[in-house]
């Protein structure tokens, strides 16, 4: 069985199918799948703006630690 997916597809454009979906006739059996479907693409905007945010905590984190460990930094709490 082969599985295909879509690779490369931004935030935004998941984002925008998504919402697509909620415009969608729905009817009879096609009701589950785009339930399932709807399902799955939040799960992967969920995983992927936790990655985003992550990532903003680890640059911050190291910004701070570069600025910590800059004897020329004048960072306030250094100024007592």
């Amino acid at each position: 069985m082969v599985i295909y997916n879509l690779e490369d597809l931004s935030l935004r454009e998941m984002q925008a199918l998504r919402k697509s979906l909620d415009f969608l006739p729905i009817t009879g059996v096609d009701a589950m799948f785009i339930a399932i479907l709807q399902n799955k693409i939040n799960e992967q905007i969920k995983q992927v703006e936790e990655h985003i945010a992550q990532e903003k905590n680890e640059k911050q984190l190291e910004l701070e630690k570069a600025i910590e460990s800059d004897p020329s930094s004048s960072s306030p709490s250094k100024k007592k």
